[in-house]
């Protein structure tokens, strides 16, 4: 995919592109991948139309919510194709103890909490494109599940 790209439009083009590919592989939505960043919808909608250029920690975000490595958004911004973030890293973020990460075309979620104090950890992998507002809401589910059988 290496090109010359002298038109910054171009190259965030190709950016928007690329984003939209591996969301879609991953069956999320923009939205998902906003959450995942920590970015508002219009902020993402600007960095992929190129009216914002992302600064290092969000092109870091953005490329861990997309299962990227290190710098595959200035990879893709100089014409080249993105690189897959390792399998199986936990480079995903963390929310009051829920855990993510890319795992091949998955996503999975890791919810931990200390029950009777003893930590427990309840894990969800998905490939059918249900929010992390969703997949929580399941993951509390269980723990609450599993907090009545050995708390009561």
């Amino acid at each position: 995919m290496s090109k010359e790209l002298s038109s910054p439009s171009l190259r965030y083009d190709l950016l928007d592109r690329a984003m939209d590919e591996r969301r879609l592989s991953l069956g999320m939505r923009w939205r998902d991948v906003a959450d995942r960043t920590g970015l508002s919808g219009q902020a993402l909608r600007d960095i992929r139309r190129g009216r914002s250029v992302p600064r290092d920690l969000t092109a870091r975000n953005l490329e861990e919510a997309l299962g990227w490595g290190h710098g595959s958004i200035q990879s893709v911004l100089r014409g080249e194709e993105p690189e897959e973030a390792e399998r199986d890293s936990r480079g995903g973020g963390t929310d009051e103890g829920l855990t993510w990460w890319i795992e091949g075309d998955a996503t999975c979620y890791e919810l931990t909490r200390t029950i009777g104090g003893n930590p427990f950890s309840a894990r969800l992998v998905v490939r059918d494109g249900r929010s992390r507002a969703q997949v929580e809401k399941e993951l509390h589910k269980v723990v609450e599940m599993a907090r009545v059988q050995l708390e009561g």
